[in-house]
Parts: C-alpha cells; structure tokens; sequence
C-alpha cells in the first residue's frame, strides 16, 4: 500500500472514531513567525521565540489506521509535560518525510508557554507527513498515568487531525491514536488508553497481544499525516 493511499485511511477512519473535544479561547497563546527553513541549532529570534534543532531519525513508509476516542478533558493533573519556560522546549526534536526523499518541512519555536510545530505538508515524492518528538519521559511520571484514563492534551490547533504515537520500552514499535483541532482556539482532549492501537515505527499495523502498559511508556510524538497539503501549526501547551 503506497504512503498516499494509507494517509487516504487514515483520514477516514480518525474522522469517523473521533468526536471534536471542547473548544475555548485562552490568551496565554503565543505567536510564531513560520518558516520553510529547519533551524540547525537552537537560537532565539527577535520576537523573543526560541526555536529548537531538527532531527532525522525515523523514515516512514505508510500511515496509521486506526479509530480513536476523544473526550473532554475534565480533571488536572501534574503535567509530565509542559512549557512554562523556554528551557522546558529542549529536547523535543523534528522529523520530516525528507528522511525518505519527501519535501515536507517544519520547524519547532517556544513561545509564551507554548511549543510551537510550524511548516508546509507536502504529498510529493511519495511523501506526507511531518512530526515532533519529545525527549525520555520521566519513568515515575509514566507510572503515574496508569491510574489515568489516558493522556490529557491542550493545544492550540488549526483544525487539522493529528496522531499521537506512544512507544514503550520494549523497543517493537509503538501505539498509536488521533484526535481533532478546532482552528479557532484551545483543544482540551482526553485519549483513552484504550483508542491507542499497535504500530510499528513506521506507523503500520502491528500484530502483539498484548495491550498498551502506561507504566512503561518512554516516549511520545505528535504526526501530521492527514493527507491534506499546505500548511499546519500546533501549538502544545501541555501533556498530563
């Protein structure tokens, strides 16, 4: 299956398993000036965003395929992440379809308390997709959503479907799960464990019996494979 076709389904299958999470205007969001240039270091520009360095680590070949669960986010928690500080962005990195000859480009700026994920999606190529990844989670933050119906996100979106890929510490892929953004403020979300299915890291299908074990997640990802060309931003406020 070529990487276009699978992006094709996993549009369809996120949009209909996924219900629009509540939606809500908050000033504490930042602004970011885009750009079609990948910073190599980290650097902080005039406006006072401070951009972090890209990566080129994991290819994909395929998209996810997957429905989901999506429901408002109505308790707090200690976030394992979020970006009060400029500092709070290192470690997050970017991966673009570049590292399998696509021409997607993106780049990541701090803001206000805010990650900012900027760029231009592209299916050229046999291209499409652009994502983040954050540094190793802390393990007894991981333990700690095991009590937790899942992850509890906040961003500022642009009305995009994005995908959340969970990896484990047993190295044989990861899970993976999509939610809606509304392009007009704030997008509280809750994900259920149990919407996360299994993936390897190229985002294909896996077979295991085993379920997802909060405990032991390690690290996360946000993807942009929706199949949609043009340009994206999500702005993460936090992760809990």
């Amino acid at each position: 299956m070529s990487l276009r076709s699978s992006i094709a389904i996993v549009v369809a299958t996120a949009v209909a398993g996924a219900a629009m999470a509540a939606c809500g205007s908050d000033e504490r969001a930042g602004s970011t000036t885009e750009s079609t240039s990948p910073q190599a270091n980290p650097a902080t520009s005039a406006s006072g965003e401070t951009t972090t360095s890209t990566s080129s680590t994991v290819p994909m070949t395929t998209a996810p395929s997957q429905a989901t669960t999506t429901t408002v986010m109505t308790t707090t928690s200690r976030p394992v992440f979020d970006f009060l500080t400029a500092g709070s962005a290192d470690g997050w990195r970017v991966t673009n379809d570049t590292v399998m000859g696509g021409v997607s480009n993106g780049e990541l700026a701090w803001a206000d308390g805010v990650l900012v994920f900027t760029g231009e999606l592209s299916l050229a190529n046999s291209g499409g997709f652009a994502s983040i990844r954050g540094p190793d989670i802390d393990p007894q933050r991981a333990v700690g959503w095991a009590s937790r119906p899942g992850p509890r996100i906040q961003v500022d979106g642009d009305g995009r479907t994005w995908t959340v890929e969970l990896r484990t510490d047993d190295d044989s892929g990861g899970w993976i799960s999509s939610f809606p953004t509304s392009p007009d403020g704030v997008t509280d979300v809750e994900l259920r464990w149990a919407s996360f299915v299994p993936a390897t890291r190229f985002l294909e299908p896996r077979a295991t019996d085993e379920p997802l074990d909060p405990d032991r997640i390690v690290s996360l990802a946000f993807y942009l494979v929706d199949g949609i060309e043009g340009s994206f931003r999500l702005g993460v406020r936090s992760i809990a």
